[in-house]
């Protein structure tokens, strides 16, 4: 099964998702950028606990992260998943309704993070 790039995500986003025309217009050279549209329009599904927007959300991260080129699948996980949270008290049913592989690749994502801020840093001289 081929891979779905940068551009078929872009194509599809915009087609899928009318209602961001005007942000993923303005970010059409900049895909990640448009992809962090996707994440806080995904947020705000959650926030306003609009499970059918948050649904068709997860389901386009999920059918294009699942098949990602390697370009694709990290801007999926710098630009998107790792703008998800699962906080406050909508987060358990925000979290059920991801994908197993989009749960282990947000895992992934958080644990590098943390481990990230958890090095120790050297003082400059």
């Amino acid at each position: 099964m081929p891979s779905h790039s940068l551009g078929d995500m872009q194509r599809a986003l915009v087609d899928e998702f009318p209602e961001l025309a005007d942000e993923l217009a303005d970010d059409a050279d900049r895909p990640y950028m448009q992809l962090g549209h996707l994440a806080r329009f995904t947020q705000k599904a959650k926030g306003a606990a609009d499970w059918s927007t948050y649904d068709r959300c997860i389901s386009f991260a999920g059918r294009f992260f699942s098949n990602a080129a390697p370009e694709l699948e990290g801007a999926f996980r710098v630009a998107y998943l790792e703008h998800l949270d699962f906080d406050g008290v909508r987060g358990p049913d925000a979290w059920k309704r991801l994908t197993p592989p989009l749960q282990a690749a947000w895992k992934s994502v958080t644990a590098e993070n943390a481990r990230r801020t958890a090095l120790p840093h050297k003082r400059p001289r």
